[in-house]
């Protein structure tokens, strides 16, 4: 038997955030699931919602693409499949065709929702010949917070939703942080890296302090006193500085400071493990 997904602990900012998702789509009651899945597709009403499965991380078939999270009811007519973003104005579009081309076949209808910051229907959603719908993470957060008290949700379906509210509404707040300072100032193709480090050391020390000067937008953990580590946005450019840091291979460090560059889509994932371990080894307690 699968583990429930209310234990399962994903490793990556965006894996977390669709993880919140599915959880609510797979344990809660037939109206829960019913009115959120209305709201994820944009008011769509698919018959056999209350008894869907979801699946999470999902390879599908052959194709080497895996769905963030796929839902299906027990006749398989048809199939509503996730994808999310934590980046800014970056173009998903070819990602989106995939996952449409890998689920082609397996029902009647095939729906991708495509959740991004975006404010507005991004590219992905917009310019594929799939059935991509788009929802902001805004939306997503508003719709959390609203439903308990909209829908007068109580027992497990209450539980569910305050817990989902409580990781949104602070990641959420961060996330559109980013908005108009240092995602702007990262190349499109180093923003979904620059989203992952800076909710991975935000877990560490939450709240950081972003500062804009002439030459580089700085993310600064711990938000007071001196900073200890920092993701810098410069020219397109993404670094993480650490104070201290020990030495590592693809790590630069003169004067006391440890420099991770990002130059390509990926390099933070491969040093990610160096960068968090000094993260935690050197920044304060979290209270």
């Amino acid at each position: 038997m699968p583990v429930p997904r209310l234990y399962e602990a994903p490793s990556q900012p965006r894996d977390v955030w669709m993880h919140v998702l599915a959880t609510l789509l797979a344990l809660g009651t037939p109206e829960t699931r019913e009115a959120m899945m209305s709201e994820m597709t944009g008011g769509e009403t698919l018959p056999g919602v209350a008894e869907m499965n979801v699946r999470e991380a999902r390879p599908l078939g052959g194709s080497g693409v895996v769905a963030d999270i796929t839902c299906r009811p027990a006749d398989g007519s048809w199939t509503v499949a996730f994808h999310g973003c934590l980046a800014f104005d970056i173009d998903e579009s070819a990602r989106v065709s995939e996952l449409a081309d890998a689920l082609a076949g397996t029902a009647d209808r095939v729906i991708i929702v495509v959740i991004t910051p975006d404010r507005h229907p991004p590219a992905a959603a917009t310019s594929t010949a799939a059935d991509a719908r788009h929802r902001s993470w805004q939306r997503v957060r508003d719709w959390i917070q609203e439903r308990p008290e909209r829908g007068k949700a109580e027992g497990t379906d209450l539980l569910l939703l305050r817990e989902a509210e409580y990781y949104f509404t602070s990641s959420v707040a961060d996330l559109y942080r980013l908005e108009e300072s240092a995602m702007p100032a990262v190349a499109a193709e180093l923003r979904p890296d620059l989203a992952a480090a800076y909710f991975d050391i935000a877990d560490i020390a939450p709240n950081p302090r972003i500062e804009t000067t002439d030459d580089e937008v700085a993310v600064h953990y711990p938000r007071t006193g001196e900073p200890i580590v920092s993701l810098a946005a410069s020219g397109g450019a993404l670094t993480a500085r650490v104070v201290g840091g020990a030495d590592g291979p693809g790590i630069a460090s003169a004067n006391g400071v440890a420099t991770l560059a990002m130059d390509a889509p990926g390099d933070y994932a491969a040093l990610r493990g160096w960068l968090l371990t000094e993260a935690r080894r050197l920044l304060p307690p979290r209270r």
